[in-house]
C-alpha cells in the first residue's frame, strides 16, 4: 500500500513536470537564438528584457494553453518590431479581461447590477483565463518582417491546444506561417509567467 502511495505521488509530480514546461529554446535549427533573460515581477507582468544574438524582428505573446493567445509585442501595427542585436526591454500590456481576478470579476459584476444602463460598457470580448491554466510568454523572432496585422489574423480566434508544449508550438507555427518567403527562418523562446497574485 506505500508502494502505491509513493508510486501515486511520483506519478503527480511527474505529470506536473511535464504539463508545466520551465521555459527554453523554440525553433527549427536556426543559426541565432533569442532568450527572455527576464520578466519583471508585476502581477500582470508589464516588461519583459529580451536578449538578441543578431538583428531581428520580434513578436511577443501570452499563450494559455486551451484558451488563447494574444499578441502582446507590437502593441500595433505602427511600432517597429526590428530590434537589434543586444538586450532590449520590450513593453507590452496584457488585457484586464485576461488576468481579472475573482474579486475583480465580482465587483464588475455588481457594478453592473447597480448601474443596469451602463451593463454594454461593463461587457467583455475576452474571457478570463482560469486561475488554474498555465501561462506562457513567447518570443518569436525571424530576420524576415513580423506583421503585426497578419499575426493578430493568425492568433485571433484560433483554437489552442490544451497541452502546453503543443500550444506553444502550434503558436509559433502560427506566427512563422506569416513570414511571405522561403527560407522562413524562425526561432523562439518561452517563459512562465504568473499574471495574479496567489495568497
Amino acid at each position: 500500500m506505500r508502494t502505491a502511495a509513493l508510486l501515486s505521488t511520483v506519478f503527480l509530480v511527474g505529470s506536473a513536470c511535464v504539463s508545466t514546461p520551465s521555459g527554453g529554446a523554440l525553433g527549427e535549427g536556426a543559426s541565432f537564438q533569442p532568450k527572455i533573460a527576464g520578466i519583471d515581477s508585476g502581477f500582470p507582468p508589464r516588461v519583459a528584457t529580451v536578449q538578441l544574438d543578431r538583428d531581428v524582428y520580434a513578436a511577443l505573446l501570452l499563450i494559455a494553453p486551451g484558451h488563447s493567445a494574444t499578441l502582446l509585442y507590437p502593441p500595433d501595427s505602427t511600432t517597429n518590431n526590428r530590434l537589434t542585436t543586444g538586450t532590449h526591454q520590450l513593453r507590452f500590456d496584457i488585457p484586464t479581461a485576461l488576468a481579472e481576478t475573482d474579486s475583480q470579476r465580482l465587483a464588475r459584476i455588481r457594478e453592473a447590477q447597480r448601474n443596469p444602463a451602463r451593463r454594454g460598457a461593463t461587457r467583455r470580448t475576452m474571457t478570463p483565463i482560469p486561475p488554474s491554466t498555465p501561462t506562457y510568454l513567447l518570443l518569436v523572432t525571424s530576420p524576415q518582417p513580423l506583421v503585426y496585422q497578419r499575426m493578430i489574423e493568425k492568433t485571433g480566434g484560433v483554437s489552442i491546444p490544451n497541452i502546453d508544449d503543443e500550444a506553444l508550438n502550434a503558436v509559433a507555427k502560427a506566427i512563422k506561417s506569416t513570414l511571405e518567403s522561403e527560407p522562413r527562418e524562425w526561432a523562439g523562446f518561452y517563459q512562465p509567467v504568473e499574471l495574479r497574485r496567489y495568497r
